[in-house]
């Protein structure tokens, strides 16, 4: 496959894509392995953030594929099933830890930015 050379719309679109399917990969990182998971989501977001001046497109990408699956996984999660308000034990029925839903909201806020950015930057495209 032959990139264009210079910053020509194609390429530029190729990179956009890029960044959404590594956001995407990091996003659902950030979920399945936890804590740990998410620092290493937070390290690659820390670094294309650093380039938001030159190519906001870039960032609103990662940001919107950062958010879109643990949105998705969390909403259906918080949708479904009761808040736990007392320590889970071994009979206790399936509940969502009270943490889901400010997790949820960062997410969601995470992907309004990033589609902002997407949104500014790809209509000068």
């Amino acid at each position: 496959m032959n990139i264009p050379k210079g910053g020509g719309r194609r390429r530029r679109r190729l990179f956009v894509a890029g960044f959404f399917v590594l956001g995407l990969i990091f996003g659902f990182v950030s979920l399945a392995l936890g804590p740990l998971g998410l620092i290493e989501s937070l390290i690659v977001l820390g670094l294309v953030l650093v380039q938001v001046r030159r190519m906001p497109e870039r960032s609103g990408a990662y940001l919107v594929g950062f958010s879109l699956l643990p949105v998705i996984l969390l909403a259906s999660i918080v949708f479904r099933l009761p808040a736990c308000h007392t320590p889970i034990t071994s009979t206790a029925p399936q509940c969502y830890a009270p943490l889901a839903v400010p997790a949820l909201i960062a997410y969601a806020a995470a992907g309004v930015i990033g589609a902002l950015l997407l949104g500014r930057s790809l209509r000068k495209l």
